[in-house]
């Protein structure tokens, strides 16, 4: 009997599985899951269980960045599950909003399907090395079948033979390779141009769901794919009938029940709310200003991570801080941070570099990504100066694992102040260091690089100094790159207003009403009101208190939102941004 494992991963659907917008149902090991993905491409795996009445979450609505219950209208946020609204009612306590948290489970994407365990685990599910001499992976067909998985597996090893029509051969051709616990490999002597790959989702005790995946030399056809769905579905019907249970009769009623146990699933721990307690496991001294610091979650496993994310801390003298986290995709053992010593600190950096030693605990909320990489099928080009390096290596070791083409160009004062040198190293020739450059030699070599690119076919992906952020927008325009296709993130912003004019705010869900003064921000008037925002920087760069709007003219500040979501009118960061039509109406 094959042994479920909790820490091992599982594919729980195809990558098509997840349209855009869609909340995808299933099941592994007896728990209800509900899959779906944000715009950003991050796929979440969550517990099918609203933390409010328990409503399934997967009859909710997917807003793209938050999933919301249709019950009563919770909303929970991609990545973490942490509750970002709870709609009014008189028995909502003030806490509600920060302390739900839908339980999540570990997730990723590879090979066409989407993984997921219910426990904590530490390497990748396993690769298939047959499929490396051929040119093409098809996702062939997912069926479901009322037969244990373990008959499932055994039935796809000693019953390969109804399969080799598919072949062209005989049944003596075939072999079945149990390439892993719940996967099998079918491949032909006589047919050497494809193989077929079975992945078994252990759904529940009686039931079990495979996902098949072929292997060609040319992409297969849709007469190849319907031959090979008639014959799956021969498969199920046989496999379905072995497996069925024969009745019997028995004297005492109670006796006829089975007395196998039901699968008991352990549930993977959760956070009480949207922050986590880490422990300091490593630091290491980089350059002379620049640490980093492995943060790893007391009693709770890393979430998960994508390319860009960022999370903040609260430093030992009370401060709170954004860090872009640098983890490559294998590394899930605990959060990767690089910290600067900024000569003006104020308790932020000063502190992580003073008081921070291995052993120190930490208060660190779960990532956020207000830089994602997105897959656009064109050729990324990293750009990164200083401590910027930071989300700029996560994107570039992201990349390198997929094996897809792309380059990074980091600008730095000289080789004494390169931090992360090893990973840069493993990148190898895709990485070009610029060193010592001043402002006019950094415009000249950034010229050239943008020269070189195919404006239509290139993403411009850049973090650093704000000035050099400027500098490579207004080259890469200069050279053709479409504006919508520069992507970058800065750690300050120099455009936070001190003022501005007074304005009215009503809250379109709650129907309050109140004014914000010359001297207070929106944020605080609504901090000062009652009304619950979550926030972190306060300079309009981390998107923690992005909030919906109904109507307005916006004054925008801050250097989160894009272009596109400025001119929209519907979003608003209430830390930095103000109003300048007299009244605001907002989506809270």
């Amino acid at each position: 009997m094959q042994k479920f494992v909790r820490d091992g991963w599982y594919p729980v659907a195809t990558s098509s599985d997840l349209a855009w917008r869609h909340v995808h149902h299933t099941t592994l090991g007896g728990q209800e899951l509900a899959l779906w993905r944000d715009d950003n491409g991050l796929v979440n795996a969550w517990e099918n269980r609203c933390p409010h009445r328990g409503l399934r979450l997967s009859l909710g609505v997917n807003l793209g960045h938050e999933l919301r219950c249709q019950y009563h209208g919770w909303t929970y946020e991609t990545g973490s599950g942490g509750c970002t609204f709870v709609p009014a009612h008189r028995e909502r306590d003030a806490s509600q909003t920060t302390s739900a948290c839908a339980q999540t489970f570990a997730i990723l994407e590879a090979d066409g399907l989407i993984w997921a365990s219910l426990g904590a685990p530490d390497i990748e599910p396993v690769r298939f090395g047959n499929s490396q001499d051929r040119l093409v992976r098809a996702t062939m067909r997912s069926l479901p079948i009322n037969a244990s998985p373990d008959d499932v597996v055994l039935a796809l090893t000693h019953q390969a033979g109804r399969f080799a029509k598919f072949f062209s051969g005989t049944e003596e051709s075939l072999e079945a390779r149990q390439v892993r616990t719940y996967a099998v490999e079918l491949v032909s002597t006589e047919d050497v141009t494809r193989a077929i790959l079975f992945h078994v989702q252990p759904h529940s005790k009686g039931k079990a769901v495979v996902h098949a995946q072929g292997v060609f030399s040319t992409p297969p056809s849709i007469a190849t794919r319907s031959h090979f769905s008639l014959l799956f579905n021969e498969f199920r019907r046989a496999i379905e009938i072995s497996a069925a249970p024969v009745s019997i009769v028995k004297s005492d009623a109670t006796e006829a029940r089975s007395q196998e146990p039901s699968a008991v699933v352990v549930a993977f721990p959760k956070a009480a709310n949207t922050e986590l307690t880490c422990k300091v496991t490593a630091r290491s001294q980089e350059t002379p200003d620049i640490i980093s610091l492995h943060l790893t979650p007391v009693n709770r496993s890393v979430p998960a991570i994508s390319p860009g994310m960022h999370v903040s801390v609260s430093t030992p003298a009370g401060a709170i801080r954004q860090y872009s986290v640098i983890n490559a995709p294998d590394e899930r053992d605990a959060f990767i941070i690089g910290v600067k010593l900024e000569a003006q600190s104020r308790g932020g950096s000063r502190s992580m570099h003073e008081d921070v030693v291995e052993g120190t605990e930490l208060r660190v909320t779960v990532p956020r990504n207000g830089f994602p990489l997105v897959r656009t099928g064109r050729r990324p080009i990293l750009v990164a100066g200083g401590i910027g390096i930071t989300p700029i290596l996560a994107m570039a070791q992201a990349l390198d694992a997929r094996g897809d083409d792309f380059a990074l160009h980091y600008f730095v004062r000289g080789p004494e102040h390169t931090p992360f040198v090893e990973r840069l190293r493993e990148l190898d020739d895709k990485v070009t260091l610029h060193l010592g450059l001043n402002p006019d030699e950094t415009r000249e070599a950034l010229g050239k690089i943008f020269s070189a690119s195919e404006p239509q076919h290139s993403d411009v992906y850049t973090c650093g100094p704000g000035v050099m952020i400027g500098t490579v927008r207004e080259v890469a325009s200069h050279h053709g790159i479409p504006e919508d296709n520069i992507r970058f993130e800065l750690f300050k912003n120099d455009d936070a207003p001190t003022g501005g004019d007074a304005f009215e705010v009503e809250l379109a869900k709650s129907g309050k009403a109140f004014s914000v003064s010359g001297d207070t921000s929106l944020l605080k008037a609504c901090w000062d009101h009652g009304v619950e925002i979550d926030a972190s920087c306060e300079q309009g760069v981390c998107g923690t208190c992005l909030t919906g709007v109904v109507s307005g003219e916006i004054e925008h500040h801050d250097t989160y939102l894009s272009k596109q979501e400025r001119e929209s009118g519907k979003w608003i960061m209430p830390c930095v941004s103000r109003c300048k039509s007299g009244k605001l109406v907002l989506d809270i």
